[in-house]
């Protein structure tokens, strides 16, 4: 299934050089393969944002899908989903 990913702001727009990236994944794949994918076409998220070997993404980094964080890397999106992969941070 073809996905989209959007880089709201942050380091994952600052690597990538891009507002969103097009990624292919399999039909039943969780956002632990789209981290994988993400981190195949983006080398330089690897350490970053995503840990190299289990594709976790490096807090405070988090999915979020339809305006919902995703909590777990096991949630499988849907072909057609808004997903962005943003950084949650806070200041004053």
């Amino acid at each position: 299934m073809k996905l989209t990913v959007e880089f709201y702001s942050g380091l994952a727009l600052r690597l990538s050089k891009e507002k969103a990236a097009s990624i292919e994944v399999g039909d039943n794949a969780t956002l632990r393969d789209v981290s994988a994918a993400l981190a195949q076409k983006f080398p330089a998220f690897l350490g970053a944002l995503i840990v190299p070997e289990t594709y976790e993404l490096v807090s405070p980094h988090l999915f979020n899908i339809h305006g919902q964080a995703v909590a777990s890397l096991d949630t499988k999106p849907e072909e057609g989903e808004r997903i962005l992969l943003l950084s949650v941070t806070a200041g004053g």
